[in-house]
């Protein structure tokens, strides 16, 4: 009888030291994992940061109107360093885009075409956007309005009124995303002008207006070289969108990664002219 109590004794020893060492483990493997958690918050924080650094830096960038310390408004990155971590800032000049909503057609259809889609394709979509955007119910011949978007199973209509946001392309019956994101460095709603400033403007705004690819392409070895570009008019094209001045808007990108975390941070901004009170943030993304 003593030997079986023994005997079980032991057992439950066994049993004890089994679940003591599971215990350990567990509580291990979880300070494990929370020191691994607590350090890719950090770097999570420090990439987040260095990138408001790189919108901050940007937004100086702008002020600053001495000769050599502005930096490029048509969307070519600049490299910064912050707390270790390398960014990458592009500023683009909304004014450089072409406008949703002040945009003629002409531009708008170009627009299309220079994304890649056929004429018929092109002028369809332009038809849409601008149904999209003006109010009524009668629409253009390959436009879209309320019927049209019941038609093809959407729950709503066009919003016949200005677009609010680039995004809301997305919404026009016909885009998709490979085309919305082909586009998106090209199009603005803040800027309402009816032609792309040329000297600010991305390759694809550029293409909406009848520019050829090859002028195109020497404009962008321009740029990249540092020099004003040729066939944009020098600065005379729009002498009044430089930054600092009223009703200039921006939007500053900043690019931060390190290993595979990245933290990319995006500000719209708009001049207001006011010493006291001289830009406001239109948008953070």
């Amino acid at each position: 009888m003593s030997a079986k109590r023994n005997g079980y004794a032991l057992v439950l020893v066994l049993i004890g030291v089994a679940l003591l060492a599971l215990l350990v483990e567990s509580a291990l493997l979880i300070s494990g994992r929370a020191v691994r958690a607590s350090s890719e918050d950090a770097a999570r924080a420090n990439l987040d940061a260095a990138a408001r650094a790189g919108v901050t830096e940007g937004i100086l960038s702008l002020v600053d109107q001495r000769p050599g310390f502005r930096w490029p408004t048509d969307g070519t990155p600049r490299l910064i360093r912050f707390n270790g971590v390398t960014v990458q800032v592009a500023i683009a000049d909304e004014a450089g885009k072409v406008d949703l909503n002040g945009a003629p057609r002409p531009i708008i259809f170009a627009l299309f075409e220079a994304a890649g889609l056929d004429r018929t394709a092109a002028d369809a979509m332009a038809d849409r956007v601008l149904d999209w955007r003006e109010p009524g119910d009668l629409k253009r011949l390959n436009g879209a309005k309320a019927p049209e978007y019941r038609a093809a199973g959407l729950p709503y209509g066009p919003r016949d009124g200005p677009f609010q946001s680039i995004n809301e392309l997305n919404l026009v019956l016909g885009m998709t995303p490979a085309l919305y994101a082909t586009l998106a460095p090209g199009i603005t709603v803040d800027s309402v002008l009816p032609m792309p400033e040329l000297q600010a403007a991305p390759p694809v705004a550029l293409l909406a207006t009848g520019m050829d690819a090859a002028t195109v392409e020497s404009i962008m070895a321009a740029r990249a070289r540092g020099e004003v570009a040729p066939n944009t008019g020098g600065m005379a094209q729009n002498a009044a969108r430089i930054p600092g001045q009223p009703f200039s808007v921006f939007t500053i990108t900043a690019d931060a990664q390190a290993g595979a975390q990245r933290v990319i941070r995006s500000e719209t901004i708009r001049f207001t002219g006011n010493q006291a009170d001289p830009f406001w943030v239109l948008a953070v993304r």
